[in-house]
């Protein structure tokens, strides 16, 4: 008997393991997923996040998704994000303004999911569509097509920077970790979760290497690249408990005390021999529009991190965006952004920083925020 349910939970595991998302497909009020084989209500495990913004229904499916992640818009700041949570699990997040109940219907190979008074955000649909069957399918079928529901991936090169490496140890953490280890860790989990969705990506370097400042945007530069995504660990020697958060950072003048300091931190492997008012010279003859798409792109991966650490962490602060003059990113050419993934000097922030699980939180934040740039951005 013992080997019989042994042998029973073993042909499970299997089965969920070969469970496939061959399609996702959005409706007029919700969501259509199509699997490789048949399914049933109980392979979607759910779950509810509710703060003061929004209700989030949370349905982990173990199974693959084919494809890159995908974010559907609707009316009313609704949406729904379905992407790959993990190597054996599917994430989709239907975020509300309000709570509702949601109609889970599963037939065969297809769970549609469908929420009352839910209206797609778009203005190509006809009124007599929503009352044709027929029509609604083929509207369906056309704003599945339609460039802004294709994946944006395609052809879009990123580079990921992990800060410092080799003889510069960045920032010492409360695990007497260097940061330089900590951001290698998290670069290697976001190029991988950016190449399952589809993104060509490259690491300013893979390993405990030393690169100066300048050589990491002409690598960006050389790539062509679409983006460039500088990784840091915050820190700070005073008040050490009092400090948390993650901040995303665009290049400009400093604006703020608190700016100055974590630049200065980052900068100093190359500021030592730049003269002050040559600085100052070629900040103030910074792009302006780089500068606009920066910010556009910090605010989106700001957003992103938040979002996903918030549904696994509590107590995360937003530490909101911000500019300053990070030299790492004054040579790129495309937009860039340097984030601060927390303070490593924080007795519990810091500790999390070094744990594998919240390193590819951070990663699938990251790539979320990214993937939400593009969509605005294509």
């Amino acid at each position: 008997m013992i080997r019989l349910i042994i042998a029973f939970c073993l042909c499970s595991t299997l089965l969920l393991a070969d469970l496939k998302i061959t399609a996702v497909k959005q409706l007029q009020d919700g969501i259509a997923l199509d699997f490789n084989t048949n399914i049933k209500k109980n392979a979607f495990k759910r779950f509810v996040l509710e703060n003061k913004d929004a209700i989030r229904y949370v349905y982990d499916i173990n199974a693959e998704l084919l494809g890159s992640a995908r974010v559907f818009d609707f009316q009313d700041n609704a949406s729904i994000k379905i992407a790959q949570n993990s190597k054996e699990k599917v994430r989709l997040v239907i975020a509300l303004p309000k709570r509702a109940e949601i109609d889970l219907d599963v037939e065969k190979k297809r769970a549609n999911f469908r929420i009352p008074n839910l209206k797609m955000q778009t203005d190509s649909i006809s009124i007599a569509a929503l009352f044709d069957r027929k029509a609604t399918q083929k509207v369906e079928s056309r704003i599945n097509k339609t460039p802004q529901k294709i994946a944006t991936t395609k052809g879009k090169i990123i580079v990921v920077d992990p800060g410092h490496g080799g003889k510069d140890c960045g920032a010492i953490g409360v695990e007497k970790v260097c940061e330089k280890a900590i951001v290698l860790k998290i670069g290697k989990y976001l190029s991988d979760e950016l190449r399952k969705r589809g993104y060509r990506v490259y690491m300013t370097r893979q390993k405990d290497v030393f690169i100066g400042l300048r050589q990491r945007t002409t690598f960006a530069n050389n790539k062509n690249a679409d983006l460039f995504i500088s990784i840091h660990a915050n820190a700070i020697a005073e008040n050490k408990a009092k400090f948390e958060g993650v901040e995303s950072y665009f290049l400009s003048t400093a604006r703020s005390e608190r700016a100055k300091k974590v630049a200065a931190l980052e900068n100093k492997d190359d500021t030592e021999v730049m003269n002050y008012f040559s600085k100052q010279s070629f900040l103030n003859t910074l792009n302006t529009q780089r500068i606009v798409a920066s910010n556009k792109l910090a605010i989106d991966i700001q957003y992103g991190i938040l979002q996903e650490l918030r549904q696994k962490y509590k107590g995360i602060i937003d530490g909101g965006v911000r500019e300053g003059p990070f030299w790492v990113l004054v040579g790129a050419l495309m937009p860039s952004v340097l984030l601060e993934v927390g303070y490593i000097t924080h007795p519990t922030e810091g500790k999390r920083i070094n744990q594998s699980a919240y390193q590819k939180a951070l990663a699938l934040g990251i790539a979320d925020g990214v993937d939400g740039y593009f969509q605005k951005n294509p």
